[in-house]
């Protein structure tokens, strides 16, 4: 699927409703996944962020297994709808999906192109009546540097300042201790 505006054009996928391709004046922003350094380009990390201990964890007695960053990355979407310029997408658990993840959910990712910007904005409802536990992120990669000068020239900006958090690690695993950084409107030079 694609979204399109006078400014950028994205390629979306359901599997996994992620971005597949970012085009600003034909020059592609997104990294295009060369396996021999990381396959993937944008995936949606739900319900965990990050990789358990021996891809496990117990809720209420049972044990269940869960590979790293949860399952959404690969799991199909879908299209809930869709105009030339923004699409949602849906993913409800499934039979499948509670023998990983023992709850209720329902995951909605909305892009939206506002001039030269990618809006996009992650809800999760929980339709349950327990405490649904999750956490949810982004993984975009990009290709940088993709306008001329050198990784260092670029930042991420946050348009507000916002304080930061770094949590360090030790292999893929987070350690117990984590940092607060300056607050900052940006992140990089």
């Amino acid at each position: 699927m694609q979204l399109q505006n006078e400014k950028i054009q994205i390629t979306l996928k359901a599997q996994g409703a992620k971005m597949m391709s970012w085009k600003v004046s034909g020059t592609e922003l997104l990294w295009q996944g060369d396996p021999t350094y990381w396959g993937r380009q944008a995936p949606i990390l739900f319900p965990i962020v990050g990789r358990l201990l021996d891809d496990q964890y117990v809720y209420e007695g049972n044990t269940y297994t869960m590979s790293q960053h949860g399952f959404a990355r690969d799991a199909m979407f879908e299209i809930e709808s869709s105009t030339a310029t923004s699409v949602r997408f849906t993913l409800n658990d499934t039979s499948e999906s509670r023998q990983h993840y023992p709850f209720p959910f329902t995951l909605t990712v909305s892009y939206q192109l506002v001039g030269e910007e990618v809006i996009v904005t992650y809800r999760v409802h929980n339709p349950g009546e327990t405490t649904l536990p999750f956490s949810i992120g982004g993984h975009p990669a990009f290709n940088i540097p993709f306008m001329g000068g050198t990784f260092e020239d670029y930042v991420i900006d946050f348009g507000e300042i916002r304080s930061l958090d770094r949590y360090l690690l030790e292999g893929p695993y987070l350690t117990k201790s984590g940092e607060n950084s300056p607050s900052s409107k940006r992140l990089g030079a």
